[in-house]
């Protein structure tokens, strides 16, 4: 009896374990096995030195970016799950983005759509 019981209560913890670890499990929303260059969609420059934005992700992890103006970073970027987190030397913080498909992300903290360079 005790055995049987014991068995009945296993299930249902080892089904919620297993559905926990494949929840858990998040694949990345982009892959990027080769250079794919993103630029700010719509953007209409005042002068020559207003560029708009601009991502340039490597397959090696490098990245280079212009957050608007004339002047572009280099730094190092990590995709986790829909989100690109880019950190840069010149720039003590970091740049934020959501993927919203393979072709569009979005920087986080002005809401700038970029769209994959064709």
């Amino acid at each position: 009896m005790k055995l049987k019981l014991l068995k009945n209560n296993y299930l249902p913890v080892l089904l919620f374990l297993f559905i926990l670890t494949v929840a858990g499990c998040k694949k990345d929303k982009l892959n990027v096995d080769q250079i794919k260059e993103y630029e700010e969609v719509g953007h209409t420059a005042q002068n020559e030195y207003d560029g708009g934005w601009r991502l340039t992700l490597n397959p090696d992890g490098s990245v280079d970016i212009l957050p608007t103006g004339d002047i572009s970073y280099r730094g190092t970027y990590k995709i986790n799950g829909a989100k690109i987190k880019v950190k840069t030397e010149q720039n003590s913080g970091s740049y934020a983005f959501e993927i919203i498909s393979e072709t569009e992300i979005k920087e986080k903290e002005f809401g700038t759509l970029l769209r994959l360079k064709q």
